[in-house]
């Protein structure tokens, strides 16, 4: 019985395009794109916010010292946001199965998308409950230990669960602790899957 269906966030539920964020931080340190990306790399500093090694006040510091700019919260929570575009095609598929179970989502994130999304994307957390980070476990996809964390915080059997992500590497790592994983294509390509799975209604 399937109980919820996560979807990533990322290139499924939005598409994401970093490149925004990095001409506005270009902007306002005076400082070229490629340098930004190498300051903001250093110590591996964007992979560890994503498995929760900073807070957002932490995240906050590390981007100003790094980049020489004061940057507010309210302005970091904005670039944040700017690398993604929800994809309304795919939002609609996961409104209609909110219809028949739950939904949430399941994303390699920070702590500064985490406290962005209520303000900037607040139609995410009208459907999808619950939004979880990967920040927030200590671990990102495609560490089994994610997936064995997410299992045990639902409260559910791995087969409960399915899920959908565009990274094959990920849909792996899901299947390998049980979990009912599918790779994302297209929305054409998802609806039919879920509607195989009996979560929509599939059109002829």
């Amino acid at each position: 019985m399937i109980a919820i269906v996560l979807f990533d966030l990322g290139d499924v539920v939005a598409s994401w395009d970093p490149s925004p964020r990095l001409a506005e931080y270009a902007r306002r340190s005076g400082l070229s794109t490629d340098e930004v990306r190498r300051r903001l790399a250093l110590g591996g500093f964007w992979e560890e916010t994503d498995r929760g090694a900073y807070s957002t006040a932490g995240m906050h510091a590390q981007i100003c010292e790094r980049l020489g700019v004061a940057f507010t919260r309210d302005e970091l929570l904005a670039l944040q946001a700017m690398a993604f575009r929800i994809r309304p095609e795919v939002l609609r598929i996961a409104e209609e199965v909110a219809a028949r179970s739950r939904v949430g989502m399941l994303t390699n994130n920070a702590p500064l998308l985490r406290e962005a999304t209520p303000k900037h994307f607040p139609e995410l957390e009208r459907i999808f409950a619950p939004i979880l980070y990967s920040s927030q476990f200590g671990h990102t996809k495609p560490a089994r230990a994610l997936f064995d964390a997410v299992t045990k915080s639902l409260e559910l059997e791995p087969g409960e669960i399915v899920f959908i992500d565009d990274q094959a590497r990920h849909v792996e790592a899901a299947s390998a602790v049980g979990w009912d994983a599918l790779q994302f294509e297209s929305a054409a390509q998802l609806r039919r899957a879920l509607g195989e799975r009996g979560l929509l209604e599939v059109r002829s």
